[in-house]
């Protein structure tokens, strides 16, 4: 489960902003609470949305995200030389050459970690990795001025891998690759329980969902979701087949074929048909909003099933508000919601604000740029509105901030 992020000097993120989990005393909708003994007396939300206009900063929050996981999964693949994925905010010349900090605190097998990384284009300049047992800290790692370490347990060991570490891996992903176990089990939080989708994952997402319906149990569940959606389809046959690199599109570049085929003479290829009314029809031929649906139904099921973090950027795109709504409150119920699963989304579906049984304040998040072009992340809670406000209304009229200033409807 995610307790907090936190990002520093990240693309449009300048001066660290928090993204917390934690809910406040507030005691309505309690279903949309996780009770968890970590954290003694305080709750975890079960979801939180991002609003704000557009190049506002939303997409950041998640991109860093996902870029921290890709980070631990895949650096120890790096060489000497690589450059690392470093994006400072530009727009002040004392943060172009200051390092990116990402910081995130989550719970694995009942206990809570704080996993901290800072780094430029160069280098890993310090990684940070706390445990907290019974709520006390105990140091699993620190590492500081990029060759700088400190162990407190199996110290030998960790310091043969911390010298085989070069300079632009983190040692989290160096460790896991040596099987160092203590590190391994923080690795798999990353790879197995953290999911962060991009609003232009939709031809990936599918095959993963097609990949599920593979299993009786698991198509049985997607195609339940989707009549619960409404979108017609009563069957969905899916079928692999081989293709050789002469029967792939004619007017595929050539280059991007060898890329597809990776020097294999065949490849598996996908092959999806739905079902409407007894008739079948080519997957080309479903709607947008279908095919959205269909990529993000297979992600949602196993999150639910399974309790992991789900992220999602642009939640709303070619969805209409009841589904929204339909997938959303999935998280909220527990009992479709039985394993402490989360959702993180951004949105620009105002709709949702005007529905005053689906969140609570602690759940709506806000970003907006300042006068200096940075990013800032805010909760509703700072503004206190009355139980019976309508949210959305408030927001439209500029109450919340993040909205975009349009000065004049005219071009011409």
């Amino acid at each position: 489960m995610l307790i907090e992020l936190n990002i520093e000097n990240y693309r449009s993120i300048k001066e660290e902003v928090s993204l917390n989990m934690i809910s406040t005393k507030d005691t309505s909708f309690e279903n949309n609470l996780i009770k968890t003994k970590v954290l003694n007396e305080e709750s975890l939300l079960r979801s939180t949305v991002i609003y704000g206009a557009n190049a506002s900063g939303k997409t950041n929050v998640v991109s860093a995200l996902g870029l921290l996981r890709m980070l631990v999964r895949n650096s120890h693949k790096y060489q000497k030389g690589n450059k690392l994925p470093y994006f400072p905010f530009k727009l002040d010349t004392s943060t172009i050459t200051k390092p990116t900090r990402i910081r995130i605190v989550f719970i694995k097998k009942e206990i809570k970690y704080s996993y901290e990384i800072s780094f430029n284009d160069e280098k890993i300049i310090s990684e940070y990795l706390y445990s907290y047992p019974n709520n006390y800290k105990k140091i699993i790692f620190e590492r500081s001025d990029t060759i700088n370490y400190k162990f407190v347990d199996d110290d030998k060991k960790q310091k043969l891998i911390a010298e085989r570490t070069l300079p632009n891996v983190l040692y989290l992903s160096k460790a896991t690759q040596e099987n160092y176990e203590i590190i391994s089990n923080i690795y798999d939080w990353f790879k197995d329980d953290l999911r962060v989708i991009g609003s232009t994952d939709n031809p990936d997402l599918v095959d993963v969902t097609a990949r599920m319906m593979k299993t009786e149990s698991m198509k049985e569940l997607i195609l339940k979701a989707l009549l619960q959606a409404d979108v017609g389809i009563e069957d969905i046959s899916v079928d692999t087949k081989k293709v050789k690199i002469d029967d792939l599109p004619k007017d595929m570049p050539q280059e991007l074929k060898k890329i597809i085929m990776s020097n294999k003479e065949e490849i598996d290829q996908t092959e999806i048909k739905t079902i409407h009314k007894g008739v079948k029809f080519e997957f080309e031929e479903e709607s947008d909003g279908t095919v959205r649906l269909f990529s993000l139904i297979g992600p949602w099921i196993d999150a639910l099933k399974n309790g992991r973090i789900l992220v999602v950027d642009e939640l709303d795109i070619e969805l209409h508000h009841l589904i929204n709504v339909f997938l959303i409150n999935l998280f909220h119920d527990p009992t479709q919601n039985m394993n402490n699963a989360q959702l993180i989304f951004t949105t620009h579906n105002t709709n949702l604000l005007d529905i005053q049984d689906i969140f609570r304040r602690d759940q709506i998040w806000f970003t907006e740029k300042n006068p200096k072009g940075a990013t800032e992340l805010y909760s509703l809670v700072e503004y206190s509105p009355r139980k019976d406000k309508n949210i959305e209304r408030g927001y439209l009229a500029g109450k919340y901030g993040a909205l975009p200033f349009i000065k004049e409807n005219k071009i011409f």
